[in-house]
């Protein structure tokens, strides 16, 4: 796919244009004098991708994923269908809007560990793998005094 028919079919999927840049916190940050993002909007947040660069960026940093309704979908899963989780937003693009992109790996577990079938793209395996796992407790070592024989059991 050409990028020009890229940029057609994703403005069809968007919910419009935005013009700013990625501040390095992640989020979008309006900016008349940059570059052209395209928005999609999430439950919870709004999603922008800048077709020239790649780059993905958040408006209030909430959203896990773009598509992320599928997730709980049933129809997702029907038929033995999967969850196809694209590497890119170009991908979920070209894919018409179906599956998600993940945008923060760090709540991959919380969010995907109910999901009874999952499909990858090949670039992306070993984020899934190293990031579904549940997250371990923070733990303290108490360490152990000496006792003396009167307090052997406390």
């Amino acid at each position: 796919m050409t990028d020009e028919a890229l940029k057609k079919k994703a403005k069809l999927l968007s919910s419009g244009v935005a013009y700013g840049l990625r501040g390095s916190d992640g989020r979008f940050e309006p900016n008349r004098a940059g570059q052209e993002w395209l928005f999609f909007d999430e439950l919870h947040d709004v999603v922008y991708w800048c077709p020239q660069t790649g780059e993905v960026a958040t408006y209030e940093g909430r959203a896990f994923a773009l598509g992320e309704l599928a997730i709980g979908n049933a129809a997702t899963y029907a038929l033995d269908g999967r969850l196809h989780i694209h590497a890119t937003v170009g991908r979920w693009i070209i894919a018409g809007g179906s599956g998600i992109v993940v945008i923060d790996w760090r709540r991959a577990y919380d969010m995907l560990k109910d999901a009874p079938r999952i499909r990858l793209d090949e670039a992306i395996v070993p984020h899934y793998q190293h990031y579904m796992r549940p997250p371990k407790p923070e733990v303290w070592v108490r360490p152990e005094k000496q006792r003396g024989r009167n307090n052997a059991g406390r």
